[in-house]
């Protein structure tokens, strides 16, 4: 296991094509994970694991019964867990 911190176009360009690499994990845009996979698919076709795209929104519809709660749930949301979970609403 290895964590390399780095952009996209140089770090994960060269661990994606690497033929050597099995697998590869990333976080971050939609846009270089799609281009991660098209060099996994390119070089050895490694397993890729993704978590990419925007944040996740909270809906509170203009009829929910106590919007007071709905906000104060929505504002404290993001920082459950110091912020590390993946669909925290934001």
């Amino acid at each position: 296991f290895n964590v390399l911190p780095g952009y996209g176009h140089t770090v994960g360009k060269a661990l994606a094509l690497h033929m050597d690499v099995d697998v590869l994990a990333f976080t971050g845009s939609t846009a270089i994970a799609k281009q991660l996979m098209i060099y996994a698919g390119q070089s050895n076709m490694k397993r890729v694991w993704l978590e990419a795209g925007g944040k996740s929104p909270n809906i509170v519809f203009a009829d929910a019964p106590d919007l007071q709660a709905a906000a104060e749930s929505a504002a404290s949301a993001i920082a459950f867990n110091q912020g590390e979970v993946c669909t925290a609403g934001s």
